[in-house]
């Protein structure tokens, strides 16, 4: 079954987000699409990502 979420993000948060590995960035993406989803958001910001960054710190989010 096909996600059927419409989240969005700031033009920053997907730039950022572009900058961690390709091979790990679909996997991250989809953690922080869930972490705004199970609060009830459809909208993924910069702080969401940086609150992300600290279990990710291995990958460059910045």
């Amino acid at each position: 079954m096909p996600d059927e979420r419409n989240i969005t993000w700031d033009p920053e948060a997907d730039r950022r987000i572009r900058r961690s590995p390709f091979l790990m960035r679909r996997f991250i993406r989809k953690r922080i699409e869930d972490r705004v989803a199970g609060r009830g958001r459809t909208h993924v910001t910069e702080a969401d990502v940086d609150e992300s960054a600290g279990m990710y710190r291995q990958y460059r989010f910045k």
